[in-house]
């Protein structure tokens, strides 16, 4: 069994689309207020462009994701 955790970051562009960035490993203890912090930073200084050219314009959520991937065991002669 793995488990991997990212934090993902939703923003909204100028014409109101929802817009992730993942955050693969990220640091686990954050607050609302730090992620949002950072959020609110790549708004103000216009960091990051949508690959159609629009700007982040506002926060819509955050949250840590994790996903855990299971293998199947192969099952022993007789089962």
């Amino acid at each position: 069994m793995q488990e991997t955790v990212t934090l993902v970051l939703v923003f909204l562009d100028e014409d109101n689309n929802e817009k992730s960035i993942v955050i693969k490993d990220p640091k686990m203890d954050l607050t609302m207020e730090e992620v949002q912090a950072a959020m609110t930073n790549v708004i103000d200084n216009d960091a990051i462009l949508t690959p159609a050219g629009r700007h982040l314009s506002e926060i819509s959520n955050c949250y840590y994701k994790t996903v855990t991937i299971t293998v199947p065991e192969f099952a022993t002669e007789g089962e």
